[in-house]
């Protein structure tokens, strides 16, 4: 089973080693289209924690434009 600070090494690991494949935009892209076709079957605090963190993207994207 992961744990928070399984998925956040990961999460560090990925970009340490440069392996975070995707840019801003992409991301944002994927994870709203994934949000998109799973929303029904999200919990709404599932849904709210996605929602910021697409949020958050977007935000980091932007300011990097």
């Amino acid at each position: 089973m992961a744990t928070e600070e399984n998925v956040l090494a990961t999460f560090e690991q990925f970009n340490a080693e440069g392996r975070d494949y995707i840019t801003l935009d992409d991301a944002c892209t994927g994870l709203a289209r994934w949000l998109a076709s799973a929303w029904e079957r999200l919990e709404p605090g599932d849904a709210q924690l996605l929602m910021a963190v697409g949020a958050t993207l977007w935000r980091e994207g932007f300011s990097q434009r």
